[in-house]
């Protein structure tokens, strides 16, 4: 238990923890989006794994391709017609001339250790993270006096810092390194040469490698470092501030000397600079990002509540306290660990050589979710990591989609590593390969961004070339019809599911398979990549030929269907019938992400898609499924569910570390961030409902958060929410809107208003009980005070 007079050594926005972590898990995070760090470990014997966003163990020489499988496609098609899934989907995988592949493996780049002589009792442990700054920090109290560890890295010179200290003595210990490569996936050194600690490693499959250096800087007049085998040793120091650059390499045997050598002559540049002067200029960054948005949905000071503590509730009601520490964690860790890349599986932080599904970016489910909240979350900067990556890996799409089945255009793979995403991830029991709709869903973000910011050049540039890719290959792809003259999606596949096919069909030769055929997914994409096409375009005089072919084969798209109990169908076929306890929910995708099935446009699919949701199992309980659960509850207003979803994943799960960071699976099985970085994402929903010309105030706000405040959320009609406020006991809400252009907006309330007060009165006009339009000139701010019935 920590002595209330440490309290004010706590950050403003952050959080601590009275105990020290004996697992990595455990650790304290942080990051600038290309190096990343695990601090954990005992007062006298720290551990800082490091890592690096681009750290991928080669698992071949080359690129795996596939062989040519579009001759097989007609064979394919017609075996599924008939009912054999299974077969159709072994004829895929034995022609493709591989078994399934899983990506290059994430792993970390080593362990920085730093050890010191015991000096009494240690009392007054505890560690914290500043939200605002990065910085992670240790402090405890021996006979020496108060010691004090620090580290961040640095968004503005790309450099991991560390600062150790006592007040009251000098320092000693010895700075080693632990290599963590496993066994057989490459070959290491370290070498010590004072002031420099360095580490390389080359990979068994390739020539690629990497190397890491540390620098050690003495402040003040006393203090000796010396090298002894593979180890620094400091002696009598006032202060140590250790400077680390992680560096990969293409070529080892060609390039190690020169890159070691640019990365010594860059940590030498820092010999002269102070710790908080290099921290400063990187909180100007990194704060600038986490502070644009708050949230406040509690009295209680958080960050003065150990996290032990806050995890410790396991009572039914929501602990509003851990929510708002999680929200704030979930923006910090999409920012930490956002550079040229996004958060994959891990974010940016593993002490796994090879973790789970290579802690890579899993693209039916996991990487969406991780990045959903970084346009409405206002951190465009971090998003752009997620840009790149598509950006990057998208040319291999083209080669997707000719040599699997002849089309022009983009086929996604389900997995990549950032190197690539050539698609070998499937087999006869995985058929990802017949899943059409990655393209789709992750080219979403960007055009999700041209909505928030009417960047007219942004969709010109860089989202309309890859919506255009993915429109090409569904006309070449949809070339078989049914009855009604609607196009078919076969093959198709819902991740990761499996329909039900009723027992006489099984007597008769059906098989049951992943493999299907017209998935609601693979259906619902295409319906919004056309929509979004032909809107966008006629909005700004482009693309008229090419409208003209969208709009025809927008109008080729099969329905969706309507099962016996009322739900929304998985596949739109009458023989594939609903498998309800499974953690991917990916045929109500035209609800969240999408916004096709809405309760004003299309009530009789909203009722539907509700009653899917509710009958929906969790499965496994994956944390990534009880949050795209919340999200889509969000979207239907369901308060009650995205409740139960937030209490699940907060409280009766098990979820969530030490260190705020989640896992995969219940009990803090499996290291994972999905649910930390779209966390927010629910908040936000529950919160704030945008689409071009229409904003909805508390859509699905369980009652139990009846007071709170959010600011600088954005918006997907080009209007920020500078701030909201809402007291549902007083029944008001108070809201300051920001229009970047001219524009009428409806804002919706569907708990009833009473009436509405507005400074510019004449510019608001209430419309009925749940709606007001109110009309923005560019650049204006207004502010309504709403109240409720």
């Amino acid at each position: 238990m920590l002595d209330k007079t440490e309290y004010v050594t706590t950050p403003k926005s952050g959080m601590i923890s009275s105990e020290a972590a004996v697992r990595w898990e455990e650790a304290l995070v942080t990051g600038n989006g290309k190096m990343g760090a695990l601090v954990y470990g005992q007062p006298l014997a720290e551990t800082i794994i490091l890592n690096h966003e681009k750290l991928y163990e080669p698992f071949h020489n080359e690129i795996v391709q596939n062989n040519d499988l579009a001759p097989y496609l007609s064979e394919i098609r017609e075996l599924m017609k008939r009912g054999r899934f299974k077969d159709a989907a072994a004829l895929f995988s034995d022609k493709s001339g591989h078994p399934l592949l899983f990506t290059d493996a994430y792993h970390p780049a080593y362990a920085l250790k730093w050890t010191q002589p015991e000096n009494g009792v240690i009392q007054d442990y505890m560690r914290t993270v500043n939200f605002e700054t990065g910085e992670v920090s240790v402090r405890w109290k021996d006979e020496g006096g108060r010691h004090v560890r620090n580290v961040f890295i640095s968004r503005a010179h790309d450099v991991i810092v560390q600062k150790i200290k006592c007040d009251d003595q000098l320092i000693s210990g010895v700075m080693s390194i632990d290599d963590l490569v496993h066994e057989g996936s490459g070959t290491y050194t370290v070498t010590a040469e004072e002031p420099f600690l360095t580490f390389t490693c080359d990979y068994t499959m390739t020539k690629k490698g990497y190397a890491g250096c540390s620098f050690i800087v003495l402040k003040g007049e006393t203090g000796n470092v010396l090298s002894n085998a593979e180890k620094l040793i400091v002696e009598a120091a006032t202060e140590i501030v250790v400077f680390t650059k992680i560096v990969p390499i293409k070529n080892m045997e060609q390039d190690l000397h020169d890159k070691l050598a640019e990365v010594k002559e860059f940590l030498l540049s820092f010999a002269g600079e102070e710790y908080e002067h290099l921290l400063l200029k990187h909180k100007e960054i990194h704060g600038d990002l986490f502070n644009r948005m708050t949230l406040s949905i509690c009295e209680d000071e958080v960050v003065n509540i150990p996290t032990e503590h806050l995890l410790a509730n396991k009572e039914k009601e929501l602990d509003k306290r851990l929510l708002q520490q999680m929200f704030h964690v979930g923006r910090y860790i999409f920012i930490c660990a956002s550079g040229d890349y996004p958060p994959n599986l891990v974010g940016l932080w593993t002490g796994d050589w090879r973790p789970p599904w290579s802690g890579d970016f899993t693209t039916d489910a996991n990487v969406n979710l991780a990045v959903s909240g970084g346009g409405i979350g206002n951190m465009r900067e971090a998003l752009e990591g997620y840009f790149n990556l598509i950006e990057k890996i998208s040319p291999d799409w083209r080669i997707n989609a000719m040599t699997m089945y002849g089309c022009r255009g983009f086929l996604a793979g389900s997995r990549t590593d950032g190197n690539h995403n050539i698609h070998t991830h499937f087999n006869v029991d995985w058929p990802l390969g017949f899943w059409t709709a990655g393209a789709q869903w992750l080219v979403m973000p960007f055009f999700e961004w041209y909505e928030i910011s009417g960047d007219k050049d942004f969709f010109i540039n860089r989202a309309l070339p890859l919506m255009k890719e993915i429109a090409a290959f569904y006309e070449d792809f949809l070339t078989e019809f049914d009855e009604n003259g609607k196009c078919v999606f076969i093959p198709s596949y819902s991740p990761e599911n499996t329909p039900i096919i009723a027992k006489g069909l099984l007597e008769k030769g059906w098989q049951p398979s992943q493999a299907a055929i017209n998935a609601t997914m693979d259906i619902a994409v295409a319906k919004e990549l056309f929509t979004n096409l032909i809107n966008t375009c006629e909005e700004l005089n482009i693309e008229q030929e090419n409208i003209k072919r969208w709009m025809k084969q927008l109008e080729l798209l099969p329905d969706y269907l309507i099962n016996e109990d009322g739900a929304l169908k998985e596949w739109a076929h009458h023989d594939l019938h609903d498998q309800y306890d499974h953690r991917h929910i990916s045929h109500l995708y035209p609800v969240w992400p999408g916004h096709e099935i809405t309760p004003e446009t299309t009530p009789e699919l909203f009722k539907a898609a509700e009653i899917a949701l509710k009958k929906r199992k969790h499965g496994n309980y994956s944390a990534h499924g009880v949050m795209h659960c919340g999200i889509v509850a969000a979207r239907q207003k369901n308060s009650e569910l995205v409740l139960e979803n937030l209490t699940l994943l907060l409280q009766e799960g098990d979820y969530i570390h030490s260190s705020l960071v989640t896992s995969h699976n219940p009990g803090r099985e499996i290291y994972n961030v999905d649910a930390n970085c779209s966390l927010p994402t629910l908040v936000m929903e529950m919160l704030v409902y945008s689409s071009p010309g229409i904003i909805e105030l508390l859509p699905a706000l369980p009652s139990e958060i009846e007071k709170g405040t959010i600011t600088g959320m954005l918006t997907r009609t080009e209007v920020t929410v500078k701030s909201l406020k809402w007291d549902l006991k007083m029944r008001k809400i108070r809201v300051m809107l920001h229009s970047r252009r001219h524009q009428h907006v409806d804002i919706i309330v569907r708990e009833g208003i009473e009436n509405v007060t507005c400074r510019q009165h004449e510019l608001v006009t209430m419309k009925d009980i749940h709606l007001v339009t109110v009309a923005f000139e560019a650049e204006e701010t207004l502010e309504l005070d709403i109240n409720l019935t």
